[in-house]
């Protein structure tokens, strides 16, 4: 299967060779005969040939011209010295052999692949020809907005827009929105974001046909200006020389040319007293005979009929001038109105980036959302909940204290790794001087033996000092000495590591009954937007179970399902109220416990804990948890709890809502606790 870029490539290989063609139309006979500057042109435009298709193999290597075109540019790629005239012109033999082939080739490709975007495939396939050309132009304007968003190698070669007047109204869109502030370097950052402002850019300019289609002021004048074109030039020159014109009568009453009816629309400039007067020109003086009226007589029939073709000529031209200049009017207003939008919709695009960013990893799918679901999506107390954070210091620190909780145990397994040992070897090694080793022969005459040396002082043995020296046959002292050389060698020896788990999940209770409505409703939710943002940014699970009288629940951990994100603002917005039971909420997290999912998950119950004791078989089934490592938080919030249900919980902290200092009190807890079970953390690892 073709990858996404593959037309792109295609179309810019098509157009290097269109070049070549277009300037060297007969191929090259002779290289000889053309300029180094030539050359140097032709080589650097079959550079950007092999570039474009080098990796379309899968799709091209069918065709007979990619093998030959393939060994050519194995041969040259990564020449960094000149082309030999023979080796040039083997280079263009191969290339002008081919070239029709593979232009043909290469355009039957283009015109038969189909786009990877439904949107952007339905407009090449059924946008109307007359407004935006044949097929093969939308396709070619599809790819040259591709290519000016994010341009593909080789960058020096552009993707022209087709030669229709919507194509350069996209153009001139779409330059203007790149030119915008930084929109060129987000959307290029942003594939999905770039690919729907192309999508609503030829969604516009359909649009923009159709309503200057529907709104057209001109219809009845394009139906008069046919009429006028059916009538003789007799017929023309009689009304125009009559007192009571018809023709101007009924131009002039035309919604688009009456002064009291066209509004913004141009002026019309025909005009009808200058052809008057030449029509008038050619009658002939009727002859004074007495007689009645004789029909009117004319002086030249073909120069009648050069001023009919001229009257008509003149009303078209002054037609389409007006249509084109109230067309250009309304085009300039709607691409305004366009523009205002699309900034707007980025804007809130990025806003939504900024709040959904831990919620949503896909943001192609948040541009619909960007639009006018936006406005009542209810995403903004998101924003809301993050600022009051940022005020809270004790919510910031009791939602890091949990995030950043590790439930995971040290696990030590046996790991065999390579261990490199150096040891020391004594070599021996002649020396200058050193331990003196024995005795040898040498010619070195600072080692040679007394003995020897009074053999050169005595003239009868002095000539046998010589021959000896020159055989390297004197007696002489051998030395030696130790040279330590370091060796390495590889061994390998089995250790054992520590192996960590990734952070656990976390399961939150909320009480959501009437008793918390207030600041303890706020403290809850703030709460629950920090907890579950940090699990999204360190891709933790984590799960919320709501509870009054009854539970509601939501994994927050999986928002690409479509009502899950809702589903959190729905409960950011929502007023709490109703009675309180807590059992089928923990007993809720006690099964969650055994799933796969939340095996190693913490537990956390916010609430002002007015309520009945828990029943013994769930305070038995907690005590359970606890032993296999499972931490219970309770955030309690008030001083009118029920010890007896708090207890239940391993870390309590509390916030009393009516304490003006509550905040730093419940920072001093979070602190001690930290340190406690850091503490415990470091004495876990030491006893393992």
């Amino acid at each position: 299967m073709a990858n996404k870029g593959f037309r792109l490539n295609c179309r810019k290989a098509l157009d290097a060779l269109d070049a070549i063609r277009e300037k060297f139309p007969s191929g090259i006979s002779d290289v000889s005969k053309i300029s180094e500057e030539s050359r140097a042109w032709v080589q650097m435009k079959i550079q950007h040939f092999r570039q474009c298709i080098k990796d379309e193999g899968l799709s091209l290597s069918k065709f007979s011209w990619w093998n030959p075109m393939r060994l050519s540019r194995n041969k040259t790629a990564h020449r960094k010295d000149d082309f030999s005239d023979s080796e040039f012109s083997r280079l263009c033999d191969t290339l002008f052999l081919h070239i029709q082939n593979i232009s043909h080739d290469l355009a039957k490709k283009i015109g038969l692949h189909r786009h990877h975007s439904k949107k952007k495939s339905k407009f090449e396939n059924f946008a109307p020809s007359s407004t935006f050309g044949s097929e093969a132009d939308r396709k070619q304007l599809v790819d040259a907005m591709e290519d000016m968003a994010s341009p593909v190698e080789p960058t020096e070669i552009k993707i022209e827009f087709p030669k229709n007047n919507y194509a350069k109204l996209a153009e001139g869109t779409f330059s203007d929105i790149l030119d915008h502030d930084d929109i060129k370097d987000y959307i290029q950052s942003h594939e999905g974001i770039s690919e729907n402002i192309q999508t609503d850019i030829l969604e516009w300019l359909q649009q923009t046909k159709e309503t200057l289609d529907k709104e057209d002021p001109f219809l009845d004048e394009s139906i008069f200006i046919q009429q006028q074109k059916k009538l003789s030039a007799i017929d023309v020159a009689t009304d125009l020389t009559n007192e009571n014109s018809k023709i101007q009568y009924h131009y002039r009453r035309l919604s688009s040319v009456s002064e009291s009816k066209r509004g913004s629309i141009a002026p019309s400039d025909l005009n009808f007293n200058f052809y008057k007067n030449q029509f008038a020109e050619q009658k002939k003086e009727p002859k004074k005979d007495g007689k009645d009226k004789a029909p009117i007589q004319w002086k030249s029939m073909e120069q009648l009929e050069v001023l009919r073709r001229n009257f008509i000529g003149d009303m078209e031209e002054c037609f389409i001038d007006r249509k084109n200049k109230w067309e250009q009017e309304r085009i300039d207003e709607m691409r305004k109105a366009f523009l205002e939008e699309l900034y707007k919709k980025i804007q809130n695009f990025k806003h939504l980036e900024k709040l959904l960013s831990p919620f949503i990893k896909d943001f192609g799918r948040l541009w619909d959302l960007s639009e006018g679901i936006f406005e009542t999506s209810g995403f903004e107390i998101l924003e809301q909940f993050a600022k009051l954070l940022e005020q809270d210091q004790s919510l910031q620190e009791l939602a890091k204290i949990l995030g950043k909780q590790n439930r995971a145990q040290s696990i030590f397994e046996k790991e065999l790794r390579d261990k490199v040992v150096i040891k020391t070897e004594w070599h021996p090694q002649n020396a200058y001087r050193g331990e003196i080793k024995g005795i040898c022969f040498s010619n070195d005459i600072s080692s040679v033996l007394p003995s020897e040396l009074a053999l050169m002082k005595n003239p009868a043995t002095k000539k046998l000092f010589q021959l000896r020296f020159a055989q390297k046959q004197l007696l002489s002292f051998e030395y030696q000495r130790n040279v330590a050389r370091t060796k390495e060698e590889s061994t390998q020896e089995e250790v054992s590591i520590e192996k960590k788990e990734p952070k656990g999940p976390i399961i939150i209770c909320v009480d959501t009954s009437g008793s918390m409505h207030g600041t303890p409703e706020n403290i809850a939710k703030t709460v629950t937007f920090a907890l579950s943002k940090i699990a999204l940014e360190e891709e933790r699970k984590c799960y919320l179970i709501s509870f009054s009288t009854g539970i509601e629940t939501l994994d927050m951990s999986d928002f690409k399902k479509g009502d899950s994100l809702q589903k959190l603002v729905h409960f950011l917005q929502m007023s709490f109220n109703g009675g309180t039971d807590a059992s089928p909420a923990l007993q809720h997290a006690l099964q969650m416990l055994q799933s796969n999912d939340y095996r190693n998950a913490d537990v956390l119950m916010i609430s002002d804990f007015v309520m009945a004791n828990l029943p013994d078989e769930l305070i038995d089934a907690i005590e359970a948890e606890k032993e296999k490592n499972t931490d219970f938080y309770s955030l309690v919030i008030g001083t009118s709890g029920n010890q007896g249900t708090i207890d239940c919980f391993n870390h309590n902290w509390s916030y009393n809502t009516s304490d003006i200092h509550a905040s730093r009190h419940l920072v001093e807890q979070l602190h001690s606790i930290k340190t406690r079970l850091a503490s415990q953390g470091l004495s876990d690892n030491a006893d393992k």
